[in-house]
C-alpha cells in the first residue's frame, strides 16, 4: 500500500482556474485524417468507453492532465500525467452521483486528482480516493490510456472518435512546451515537482526516470525495462499469474506492449511478429488464422520507473536472466 497522504508534499497547480479540459466535440478520427486536420504521425492516446474508442492528442494532456465528457449519455473521465507518462480512464459516477474532477497539482511527482464537489484527492492511476470526505472510495475503471499514432489507430479502428476540446492558441503553446518536457529522456524537474517527491521512500533499484512497461494483475505487478526488451530483439516471453505473456516493442509506435498468448516463440518479419502457434501480432493486435483479432491484454502502462514503483510498492522487475522477485502487491 502507498504511504499515508501528506498534504505538505502536495504542490498545487493553478492554470488560471481551468485545471480541466472539457470535451466539446467527438469527431471521426479517419475523417479528420482524410481532411488533413490531424497528421498520421500525430502522437495520440486512446482508451475505451463501452464499445467506442476515444482518441486524444497527447499534447493536450501534457499541461492539463484531466479531461471529462459524455458519450451516448455515458460520462467518462480521462487522466494523463506528462511527468510519469501514464494515464487511465474512469467513470466519474460514484453511487449514482457524477463528480467533476480536475488536476489538483503534483504529488509524488505525479498528477493528483481532486473533485470539485468535496475537494477529496484521488490517485490518477488506481482511481482510489486517498484523502478527504470520500477517502477509500474507488472510481470505476474503464481502461488504460495507450500510446499510439493517429494513422495507426484509424487503420485498425475505423470508427475511433477524436476528442476535441476548447484549447486556445496561448494554452496550446503551453501544451507544446509541456509535451517537449514529457518526451525528453532526462527532463529537468522543476523545483516544485521535486518538492512533491519523498526521496526517502524512493525505490532505487532502477534509475528514477527510466522508461518501461509496467504490467499488473490483482496479484502481481512487474516492470519491463525498455532497454531489456530491446536487448531481446524487441520481444520476450514471460509468465504472469500462470499465463504466458508476450512483451514486445511495437515497431510503428516504438511503444512496448504486453499480450497473453499460448505461443512459445516469435520472430519478426518486417513489422509483423509471427508466432509459432500460427497467429501473428500486427498493428497491436493478435490476429488468428481466420484473420480475426484475438487480443487479450493485462493491465499495463508505458511509464517512468518511479511512478510505477510508487503506485505498486515492491513490484518485481524483469531482467535478462530472471525476474527480480518482490512481494505481490494487493490492489
Amino acid at each position: 500500500m502507498r504511504t499515508e497522504f501528506n498534504p505538505k508534499r502536495l504542490i498545487p497547480l493553478d492554470l488560471h482556474g481551468e485545471q480541466q479540459l472539457t470535451a466539446t466535440k467527438l469527431l471521426t478520427l479517419r475523417a479528420e485524417l482524410n481532411a488533413g486536420r490531424i497528421l498520421p504521425s500525430t502522437p495520440v492516446l486512446y482508451t475505451q468507453r463501452g464499445s467506442a474508442l476515444l482518441v486524444f492528442q497527447t499534447r493536450h494532456f501534457s499541461l492539463y492532465n484531466v479531461m471529462q465528457g459524455t458519450l451516448d449519455g455515458e460520462p467518462w473521465l480521462a487522466t494523463f500525467c506528462a511527468i510519469c507518462n501514464a494515464g487511465m480512464s474512469f467513470s466519474p459516477v460514484i453511487d449514482g452521483v457524477r463528480y467533476d474532477f480536475y488536476g489538483a497539482g503534483f504529488y509524488d511527482a505525479m498528477t493528483l486528482l481532486a473533485d470539485k464537489q468535496t475537494g477529496s484527492y484521488w490517485d490518477h492511476i488506481t482511481g482510489e480516493c486517498i484523502a478527504g470526505t470520500l477517502k477509500g472510495a474507488h472510481l470505476e475503471y474503464l481502461a488504460t490510456m495507450t500510446h499510439s499514432k493517429a494513422g495507426i489507430v484509424a487503420l485498425t479502428q475505423p470508427a475511433a472518435r477524436l476528442v476535441v476540446s476548447a484549447l486556445d492558441a496561448a494554452r496550446a503553446a503551453l501544451d507544446d512546451l509541456a509535451e517537449g518536457l514529457r518526451t525528453d529522456a532526462k527532463p529537468q524537474w522543476l523545483p516544485a515537482v521535486t518538492d512533491s517527491f519523498d526521496a526517502d521512500l524512493e525505490d532505487t533499484r532502477l534509475p528514477r526516470l527510466e522508461m518501461g512497461l509496467g504490467v499488473w494483475t490483482p496479484q502481481q505487478a512487474r516492470f519491463y525495462r525498455f532497454q531489456t526488451l530491446h536487448s531481446h530483439n524487441n520481444r520476450l516471453f514471460d509468465v504472469l499469474n500462470g499465463e504466458r505473456l508476450l512483451v514486445y516493442i511495437d515497431p510503428e509506435t516504438l511503444t512496448p506492449a504486453a499480450l497473453f498468448t499460448d505461443a512459445t516463440t516469435a520472430e519478426w518479419r518486417g513489422d509483423i511478429l509471427m508466432l509459432n502457434n500460427g497467429q501473428r501480432v500486427e498493428n497491436g493486435d493478435v490476429i488468428g488464422l481466420d484473420d480475426a483479432p484475438l487480443t487479450r491484454r493485462p493491465l499495463q502502462l508505458f511509464q517512468r520507473w518511479y511512478g510505477f514503483a510508487i503506485t505498486f510498492p515492491g513490484c518485481a522487475i524483469y531482467t535478462a536472466e530472471s525476474v527480480v522477485s518482490a512481494p505481490a502487491h494487493p490492489l
